[in-house]
């Protein structure tokens, strides 16, 4: 069977999971990208080593006339031209509204190919209101209809096609995930690495909590540098690892603070260094649809502070591996960081906990959780009547 996969950016995180799945579906497999570039987030421009297991297509990676004339709509007209060439028996779109991801399930409903949707809604973050609210719950309503198979990420991401309609029957799971043998094994590795740039920064007994992302307003640390001011006489640090739109101003904010310390944009390759170096991560972000640096660090073996509405927060974070937070307040945030670093027996215990409870959430299970969906969902349903009667004949 041919399947196409869609999606926006060669993210390094996805890169193991379709490794597994073009090895272990038995499909001919072709990951289409829209564009190599996400700069704001530091992943670079280069595509990822696929080897054999599965074909890549960059649609904006080919310099055109076309491209140089439309700009980025021109990599949706690109993909048009790849499905009429390709062909594929199956589509699986990450994302729904974004125009290339539109244009895609336009493409299968026209053909009558199946197609699965994938991504991070979350039922939580979904804010559209007015004529938006109603473009999207018209348009939501047709891809539920159509779609084959609605593959969830985790609970909020249920509860938001559930929200729109979707039966059960159309639902299936893959769970958001990243290489969690990768972080334990790297994050071990640096264990000494990081304890000489502990001392080197003066945090040898401090218990260090790490913000890991872009900074931008949405993702609140602020809250996590005011209440940092906070805990200023108290054995607490914090480091922030990214970049972005409000650095300077974040770094305004935390000026004066011993305690604070901005690591810059980081590569790939060095996040486990930071991971080995912290105690707990901290995701203030009032609008986070999942937040996967929450798997990462859990697999690194730190607790977790992020708000419940966090997509991951809701699936993995509790009381026995940190604090879901209720509010966007400062004064909650000093109390669950404060509550973390006053026991040391319970941070421990914390630290132990994350890293068993993100053991169930790997890559061979989401691969399979895709696989079942598109096998489950490619096959000819029987009618509800149909069913029936098979039903009273056995």
């Amino acid at each position: 069977m041919k399947v196409l996969l869609l999606n926006n950016v060669p993210a390094p995180y996805f890169n193991p999971l379709f490794e597994r799945l073009g090895r272990e579906s038995g499909w001919a497999l072709t990951v289409c990208y829209v564009t190599a570039r996400k700069n704001d987030i530091g992943w670079g421009e280069q595509p990822p080593d696929s080897g054999a297991a599965y074909r890549t297509i960059i649609l904006d990676g080919e310099p055109s006339r076309l491209k140089d004339f439309l700009g980025r709509p021109a990599a949706t007209v690109r993909l048009l031209g790849v499905l009429a060439r390709e062909r594929p028996d199956y589509l699986i779109s990450y994302g729904y509204w974004l125009p290339p991801q539109a244009a895609a399930i336009s493409w299968a409903v026209a053909t009558g190919r199946p197609f699965a949707v994938i991504g991070d809604a979350n039922y939580y973050n979904d804010h559209a209101t007015g004529v938006r609210r109603a473009v999207k719950g018209m348009w939501l309503k047709q891809v539920i209809r159509h779609a084959a198979a609605l593959i969830t990420v985790g609970t909020a991401s249920r509860m938001f096609w559930e929200a729109y309609g979707a039966r059960p029957d159309k639902l299936f799971e893959s769970r958001y995930v990243v290489d969690n043998d990768f972080f334990a094994r790297a994050a071990e590795e640096r264990r000494e690495e990081a304890a000489e740039l502990r001392a080197r920064w003066g945090l040898e007994e401090a218990v260090v909590f790490l913000y890991v992302g872009r900074l931008v307003r949405r993702k609140g640390i602020d809250l996590l540098l005011r209440a940092a001011s906070r805990l200023a006489d108290e054995n607490v640090a914090v480091i922030v690892a990214g970049d972005g739109e409000e650095r300077r101003a974040l770094e305004e904010l935390a000026q004066g603070g011993r305690q604070v310390i901005f690591a810059g944009r980081l590569e790939p390759g060095e996040l486990p260094l930071y991971y080995a170096m912290a105690d707990a991560l901290v995701l203030p972000a009032r609008d986070e649809p999942w937040g996967l640096v929450v798997n990462e660090a859990m697999a690194s073996g730190l607790a977790v502070i992020a708000h419940r509405h966090c997509g991951a927060a809701i699936d993995l974070v509790g009381p026995d591996n940190g604090v879901a937070l209720e509010t966007f307040s400062v004064a909650e945030l000093v109390e669950a960081m404060r509550l973390i670093a006053a026991d040391g027996g319970r941070r421990w215990a914390m630290r132990r906990r994350s890293r068993e409870k993100i053991r169930d959430w790997s890559v061979a299970e989401a691969a399979r959780g895709i696989i079942r969906a598109v096998e489950g969902s490619s096959r000819p349903r029987l009618s509800q009547t149909v069913a029936s009667e098979l039903g009273k004949l056995e």
